[in-house]
């Protein structure tokens, strides 16, 4: 008899933790997707070390010193790549304008665009980055200088080391399908020679 009892005791005491167990809708986080209408993380960058400089070669990208002969390049830390460029290296009485421009980007057939993308500095002197937009840029090394480059707001490092986040950046204006983003270095070995690193630029769409 009193085994029979504590059998029932248990399987009410088993039941009740059932129906008073059940998970709420805040004890699981679900993650936001997000829907891109770019994505570009270096992935399939060939990559160097030290002195040893790959440039960029993505397809529909323009790489481009303006004023000297080296070009943004690939590298990798932790097993992440990433675009790097620093006037270090540069010869002597040397200047770099250093561009990375995007593909054309279609933005016609999505809304609320917001661009992002990620910087970090080493060994600053001087912060070097500048980014853009253009409708107009014709995909040459000389179309750059004749383009219309509308100049970009964003969050940049304050400290050497340190992966900052660009902040939300609004493009939902530009319904164009010529859209171009350009990163732009400028630097020289006697003046600014901060090693710029970028990575994850991304734009999100509805």
């Amino acid at each position: 008899m009193k085994i029979k009892f504590l059998k029932t005791m248990f399987l009410l005491a088993l039941g009740s933790s059932v129906l008073t167990s059940c998970v709420g809708d805040d004890d699981y986080v679900i993650p936001t997707v997000y829907e891109y209408a770019f994505n570009e993380g270096f992935s399939t960058v060939t990559t160097g070390s030290g002195s040893v400089e790959v440039p960029i070669t993505l397809e529909g990208w323009v790489n481009h010193n303006a004023t000297s002969t080296r070009l943004w390049h690939g590298r990798t830390f932790n097993s992440d790549p990433y675009a790097e460029f620093s006037s270090f290296y540069s010869a002597t009485g040397t200047n770099d304008v250093a561009w990375l421009i995007t593909p054309a980007l279609d933005l016609t057939a999505t809304t609320g665009e917001v661009l992002a993308f990620t910087t970090k500095t080493r060994f600053a002197n001087g912060y070097p980055l500048t980014a853009f937009v253009s409708t107009d840029y014709d995909g040459t090394t000389a179309g750059i200088a004749t383009a219309t480059w509308e100049p970009l707001t964003f969050t940049a490092p304050t400290a050497n080391d340190v992966i900052t986040s660009s902040g939300n950046i609004d493009l939902s204006t530009y319904e164009n399908n010529n859209v171009r983003i350009a990163f732009k270095y400028t630097g020289s070995k006697a003046g600014v020679t901060t090693t710029l690193q970028l990575d994850n630029i991304k734009i999100t769409k509805n």
